[in-house]
Formats: C-alpha cells, structure tokens, sequence
C-alpha cells in the first residue's frame, strides 16, 4: 500500500496516544502554631476536609460538563486506514490486487440552531451553581471550626472550675479526717465528706476528658485529624459589638446574597436552559467536512479532496426528543422546588438566629453582671481571710471562676451567632479583617 509522506506523517499524528504522567502529591503540615488563636486555626484549616473534597469534586464534575457541552462544536479530526486485497476483472484498468486506501477527515458542527448554545448556557450555570455551593462549603467549615475553637476555649474554663472544686472539697476532707482520728466527727460525717470528694472528683476527670475530646473535634473540623492544639487564645470581642439592622432589610439581603440560595438559583436557570436544549432536539444541523484520501489503485473517479456541508433535519426521534423533554421538566421542577425549600428554610433559620442574638445580648448582661458580683464576693472572702476570719473563700474563688465560664459561654455563642448570621448574607465568617463596631447600624 502506497501512502505519500504528509497523509503518513498525519495518520501516525493521530495514532499516537497523549502520554500523561500525574503524581500524588501529600502535603507536608506545618504544626499549628502555639498558642493558638482563631485565626490562625482558620488559616490552617486543610482543604483535603471530606466536605470541602465533596463540594471540589462537584465543582470540578461541572467544569467538565461544561467543557463536553462547549466541545459539541469544536473541530474533530479522524484518520482511516483500509487494507484491501481484490482480484480485479480482466478488464479493469489497474490489473493489481491492491486496493487499499488512508484518508483523514476533519468535521465541525456549523450551525445547530440553538441546540449547543443552550447546553452550554445551562452547563455554564451548573458550573456557577457549585463555584457558589463550594463557597458555601468553605463558610460551613468556618464555622465549624469555629464552633470547635470555642468548645476547647470552654472545656478549659470548665476543668478549672472543676479542678478549683476538687482541690477545696480535699483540703476539707483532709480536715474531716483529722477530726475523725480525734473523735470529733462521726463516721458518717466522714463518709458524707468522701462521698462529696468523689462526685467532685468524677466531674474533675469528665471536664478532663472534655479537653481532649473537644481538641481532638477541633483538629478534625480543621482537617488536621491527631493535630491537637495546645493553649488556644481567647477571641476579640469587637465583632459582638454590633447593632442588628431590622429583620426585613436583614431577610432580602440574605435572601440575595445567600451563597447556598444563589447556587439553587443557577440550578433553577440551567434547567431553564436545558429544557430549551431538549427542545432544541427536533431543530436541524449544519456540518462542515473535509476530507483527504490516498488510494493505491487509481480508477480516475476516486477523489483526492472532498469538501462539504450537510444540512440534518431529524423527522422522526423515536421519541428520544419528547423523552429529553420531560426529563429537562421533571430536573427544572426540582431545581425550583429545592429553591423554595432553601427559601423557606433559611427564613426560619434566620429569625431564629436573630432572636437568639438579641437573647444573647441580653443574657450578657446578666452574665458580666454576675460575674463582677462574683469578683466583689472573692475579695471580701479573701480580706475576711486575711483577718483571720472565718470565711467561704474557697467556694468563692470556685463561683468566680463559674461565674467567667458562664460569661465565656454567651460570649462565645454570640460570636458563633454573628459568624453565623454573616456566613448566611453571603460574607466570610470571622474574616481577618474582622468588623468595626456598629458597622451593622448603617443597614
């Protein structure tokens, strides 16, 4: 078989297989810094956590559909190749067996009224749907992490409060006994002062246990599993001083900027473009082609070049186009309906958050109050004991430090409100450039 150098050199072109070569690649962790603060955690949060590798592969599944839809109307080129052997009649004018013959042929999709077009519009919002899905991803891990940072914060104040009481319940049991080795108590005196000592010190070893558990939930959200933090530095507090704009100015601009509530609306719009590529389905296709071939026998009527331009128009689908159709609905009527859940349910959700930030606001208050009637109570017990005077320190010093827990807690649940309420309108949580105080005044 006879083939000229150019057709060989592009049928071998087309033969050769792409080599790809790709490694994995394990990233090398920096340990977490120490102390650690909040936003150090966050910017150590690893982009290999499951939820954020779900929401990647999703995103990264509509980038390629996105592509085949664009693709539809890209050049394509094919090479054949045909080995014929014939015993050729006695008449014909090339009296040889060999009759094989290459050729190449490159094909375009010119025009296919509109059919590409809305596929690749609705595959492009698909794309744009799980970019803001993503997004929205990267916000809930936030404020996971977060929520995680706040529960070691609070474990820790938890076992010192813990601890405080342990240590005061002991001295006294320790003073129990020397009373009951002078005969001065009973033993059932004795036996009511070990068994308080026990319960104080079961709670002891459970808010121990907390501290743990809590760095070990910790260094999961942040996708470091077995990194677990060691001392972690409380919070600002600046981004709780802020006003609440009103509840209805609230709810239109988180119904806007929503990122989840945006990605349902570019499923709702990819669905409006689907359906119109199913549509499209019945409309005619223009193709361009052109063709080279090499032949070994010449008969004089086999051409050598071949351009042209076939126009298709589908008369009968065998219903495959009215199938697509109601499918394309059956998708569209789900993408709406999923918006409308989303709607309804962030509603809900942000009227609950908003009364729940006022509710902390207040409980603030009460909190701060309580805990500087607590410091006063600590130091009149501690000058009382300095006076040689009979006294309460010990359970004072341990309700003080009670008294901070409880106020850490609506602090901490204040902040992990607004974090919240600022993922929800579509803003980073806890971002590094943080918010002045009132800033929310001008909504």
């Amino acid at each position: 078989m006879y083939l000229s150098r150019p057709l060989l050199g592009l049928l071998l072109m087309a033969l050769v297989e792409p080599a790809w070569t790709g490694e994995s690649e394990v990233d090398a962790l920096p340990p977490l810094p120490a102390p650690l603060t909040l936003q150090a955690a966050l910017a150590a949060a690893h982009p290999g956590h499951p939820d954020l590798q779900l929401a990647e592969a999703e995103r990264e599944l509509a980038l390629a559909e996105r592509e085949a839809a664009q693709a539809v109307t890209g050049l394509r080129a094919s090479a054949f190749a045909e080995g014929r052997y014939v015993e050729p009649s006695p008449l014909a004018p090339e009296p040889g067996s060999n009759d094989s013959r290459a050729s190449v042929l490159l094909s375009k999709r010119l025009y296919d009224f509109g059919r590409t077009g809305s596929a690749v519009a609705a595959a492009a919002a698909g794309h744009a749907g799980r970019e803001l899905a993503y997004l929205d991803a990267t916000y809930q891990q936030r404020l996971e992490i977060i929520a995680r940072y706040f529960d070691v914060l609070l474990a820790d104040l938890a076992f010192l409060v813990e601890n405080e009481a342990m240590a005061i319940v002991y001295v006294n049991l320790d003073e129990v006994r020397d009373r009951h080795e002078l005969g001065q108590v009973s033993d059932v005196e004795l036996l009511e002062q070990e068994t308080r000592y026990q319960e104080v010190r079961i709670r002891r070893y459970r808010a121990q246990a907390e501290q743990r558990t809590a760095r070990v939930r910790l260094a999961e959200a942040m996708g470091r599993p077995g990194q677990l933090a060691g001392d972690l530095t409380p919070p600002p507090l600046d981004a709780i001083e802020r006003e609440l704009p009103e509840l209805q100015a609230l709810q239109t601009r988180v119904l806007d900027s929503n990122p989840a509530i945006r990605a349902a609306r570019a499923e709702v719009e990819a669905g409006l473009e689907q359906l119109e590529a199913a549509r499209a389905g019945r409309r005619p296709i223009l193709t361009g082609e052109v063709e080279a071939a090499e032949y070994a026998k010449d008969f004089g009527s086999r051409d050598e070049w071949r351009a042209s331009v076939i126009l298709e128009v589908p008369l009968l689908t065998g219903g495959t186009v009215k199938a697509e159709v109601s499918r394309a609905r059956g998708e569209l009527a789900q993408a709406r309906a999923v918006l409308a859940r989303r709607q309804l349910e962030l509603r809900q959700r942000l009227v609950e958050l908003y009364e729940h930030i006022r509710v902390l606001q207040a409980q603030r208050d009460e909190a701060w109050t309580r805990q500087d009637y607590r410091d006063l109570y600590l130091d009149r017990s501690r000058s009382l004991y300095e006076l040689e005077v009979e006294t309460d320190l010990g359970d004072a010093m341990v309700e003080s430090t009670r008294a901070r827990l409880l106020a850490a807690q609506v602090d901490y649940q204040l902040l992990l409100a607004w974090a919240e309420l600022d993922a929800l309108r579509g803003q980073e949580p806890m971002s590094a450039q943080g918010r002045a105080p009132g800033e929310e005044s001008g909504e």
